[in-house]
């Protein structure tokens, strides 16, 4: 993670590029054409794509902006606030031979981070890929996130492998596609000797067209060896609650599993996910092995009667989408252990319930706005305060190209 002071420079850089670019595609001539052709055309599909004969490259970006307010007065510090969720403008490039590259900084109130850097080749069976990018895990994780109808993802998503630096490929038809990867899985630089195996595949049944459904099934396997010391697992609403103690670290074997559900059928669309994880822990003298194990069902409705899916509404024009989601995590009774878990930040089940409004009108823009609300099995304690549920409002702006 760079510091703040990097944002200006790189964001400059982005934009110095994008303007040469521009500036490149109206001069060009017969003879400085990049293959000889003569001819580069500007084109606005998948972002602003500048192309010729031998490929093209492209520019993306997502902004997101919100505000949030928590319900449990005095517990959370700050009790409201406005953030920069993120600024991430997308690089990307299709060339001769199959050759493909994409790259993702992400600008936020912290600093900046790479979130995706890769370098790909195409193949008959599928893409492979070299560098950081999405670990194939996780419906909400793989999906893109232009088109979600909450804020925030559920509780269960904070379990999937997200962004890892390894090695990746993918392959696709009409009725399957699979992901298979080889990541650190730290979500980062090597932070230990071990690595993790990531698979997942997906059926689809029916017509994209019509009402049609998905099933998934993907797991992880990896031998961990990090600390987690003061991390933290967070409720629906992004806020801490059960948090590690000192000292802990994964230290053995860890596995993910999951299954996937998705139905769309015209303004109607659903998703569900389960999860189980297992980690082998150590703190100080002591050892265990930990599990958690979770779901959410996501039902969302286009109230203005456009088609729905991972798209998002089909063709946008004062668009809402009505949602609401329930999910769960359950903790096993080492992660209540003192040993391993903060005095007052063992929850041991946390239920939640969220509302989500959005407004898409056009487009590139969605706003956004949730209510999430927590249940917890055992009291947690937040600033000497002890709470068995508390709520969240958020609203959030979002501009895409």
């Amino acid at each position: 993670m760079l510091h703040l002071t990097s944002l200006l420079p790189s964001a400059s850089l982005l934009f110095l590029l994008a303007s040469a670019l521009s500036g490149y595609a109206d001069e060009l001539t017969p003879e400085s054409a990049p293959d000889g052709s003569g001819v580069v055309d500007v084109a606005y599909g998948e972002g602003l794509i500048f192309s010729w004969a031998g490929g093209e490259i492209g520019l993306e970006g997502l902004f997101e902006v919100g505000a949030k307010a928590y319900a449990a007065e005095g517990a959370r510090d700050p009790e409201s606030e406005f953030y920069l969720k993120r600024f991430r403008p997308e690089l990307f490039g299709h060339f001769d031979g199959g050759w493909r590259f994409r790259f993702e900084p992400k600008f936020d109130d912290s600093g900046v981070e790479v979130e995706e850097a890769w370098v790909g080749r195409e193949f008959d069976a599928g893409v492979l890929r070299f560098g950081r990018m999405k670990a194939p895990f996780g419906l909400e994780e793989v999906r893109s996130r232009r088109n979600v109808h909450f804020p925030r993802f559920s509780i269960v998503n904070q379990f999937s492998p997200a962004e890892d630096h390894g090695v990746f490929f993918h392959g696709e038809g009409d009725a399957f596609e699979y992901g298979v990867a080889l990541v650190n899985g730290t979500s980062g630089a090597e932070e230990d000797s071990g690595k993790d195996v990531v698979l997942r595949g997906m059926w689809h049944f029916g017509e994209p067209e019509d009402a049609h459904f998905n099933l998934g099934l993907a797991g992880t396997l990896g031998d961990e060896d990090f600390s987690i010391d003061g991390e933290v697992i967070k409720n629906a609403g992004g806020a801490a609650a059960l948090e590690f103690a000192p000292g802990v670290t994964l230290n053995g074997m860890r596995s993910r599993l999951g299954l996937e559900l998705s139905y769309f059928d015209g303004p109607w669309m659903a998703q569900a996910e389960l999860l189980s994880v297992r980690q082998e822990m150590s703190s100080g003298g002591s050892s265990a092995t930990g599990t958690i194990q979770g779901g959410y069902i996501d039902l969302a409705r286009a109230l203005t009667g456009e088609n729905l899916d991972f798209g998002g509404v089909e063709n946008p024009v004062d668009s809402w989408v009505l949602a609401a989601r329930l999910s769960s995590l359950d903790f096993s009774d080492e992660l209540a252990d003192p040993a391993f878990v903060s005095a007052g930040r063992a929850p041991g089940r946390i239920d939640s319930i969220s509302v989500g409004v959005s407004h898409i009108p056009g487009p590139h823009t969605i706003l956004r706005a949730a209510w999430a609300h927590s249940f917890y099995e055992d009291p947690i304690v937040i600033n000497g305060k002890s709470l068995d549920d508390e709520g969240v409002l958020t609203v959030e702006l979002q501009l895409h190209f």
